[in-house]
């Protein structure tokens, strides 16, 4: 690792162009922005199963790329920060989607006050940033959004080669560091998600995680004071039958882990008050359906579940 967390100066390119030479200087690397001692874990993971050891393995390992497939609020990303942070892993993650383009994955030149540079994308400043830490995990959440075209562009970095071609010259990881690719996304069903081309998601080795049955929902969650049979018990009951109607296609949206923890700290926020279970339904559970059809038929099946009348 250098010595300067703060700025490192990366190397130049020199591009050829009718026999002339242009060098553009590339755009210094914040370091400090990755080191695993500033990786935020705003919560504490809480493994329903084995599938934090097997994300330990393979990002440890940094062999071949790893893809996490579950439904939204399992805690995937907690998961990746956890890991990273508890291993002194320097972490690369920003934010990707339908509106991703090359520049975003590869870089692009930038003119400022001081000239014409290049700014390094996600790809080969992961790769600078696994060469001057030694390991770092590049994370990429809900990675099926990009359009397909674009995953494409993540091939050489998934595969043996472990490079890119960026501004006129190759990045590729040194024999002696490693680097880690996560990706985790979303079933396709979900709106707004693409698959994953077929190229790309045959470099990956992964797991898909199933919707969490009673035990694991249970285990999940901080229940504090709840109490078991007025919120906890029929919770838990109401959370398995709204998924399956989402599984028959009357429901989009399935209760998540986030959902139910929510759910749990919007209550005991609002105490030991009148209509406090009424009013937690309301405005975390049905304000997540924006189908009037379906907020009613949900309406429905809360009130015969957990007893009161919304």
């Amino acid at each position: 690792m250098g010595d300067d967390l703060t700025v490192k100066t990366a190397d130049t390119a020199i591009n050829s162009h009718n026999g002339v030479s242009n060098t553009i200087p590339v755009l210094p690397i914040n370091f400090a922005e990755y080191d695993p001692a500033n990786i935020d874990v705003w919560d504490e993971y809480i493994t329903i199963g084995n599938e934090k050891d097997r994300a330990i393995n393979a990002i440890k390992l940094a062999k071949f790329p790893y893809l996490i497939e579950s439904e939204k609020g399992q805690g995937k990303t907690l998961l990746v920060h956890t890991i990273c942070k508890e291993n002194n892993i320097a972490l690369v993650e920003e934010p990707v989607g339908s509106g991703t383009k090359k520049y975003d994955l590869i870089g692009s030149k930038e003119i400022n006050k001081d000239g014409t540079f290049f700014n390094l994308g996600i790809l080969p400043k992961a790769i600078e940033v696994a060469n001057y830490f030694g390991h770092a995990c590049l994370y990429c959440d809900e990675g099926n959004a990009q359009e397909h075209e674009i995953q494409k562009w993540w091939n050489s970095i998934c595969d043996g080669r472990r490079a890119v071609v960026a501004n006129g010259k190759r990045y590729k990881v040194n024999p002696n560091a490693k680097l880690s690719i996560v990706w985790t996304i979303n079933p396709t069903g979900y709106s707004g998600v693409n698959s994953m081309t077929e190229d790309l998601r045959s470099r990956f080795i992964g797991s898909v995680w199933d919707y969490p049955t009673n035990n694991e929902l249970d285990k999940a969650i901080n229940w504090g004071e709840i109490s078991h049979d007025v919120v906890r018990k029929p919770l838990l009951t109401f959370v398995q039958d709204i998924h399956s109607l989402k599984m028959k296609g009357d429901l989009e949206y399935s209760l998540s882990i986030r959902d139910i923890a929510q759910f749990c700290e919007y209550y005991r926020d609002m105490g030991v008050t009148e209509n406090a279970l009424e009013n937690t339904i309301l405005e975390v559970i049905l304000i997540k359906y924006s189908d009037a059809t379906e907020r009613e038929l949900v309406r429905i099946r809360a009130n015969d579940t957990f007893g009161v009348n919304l």
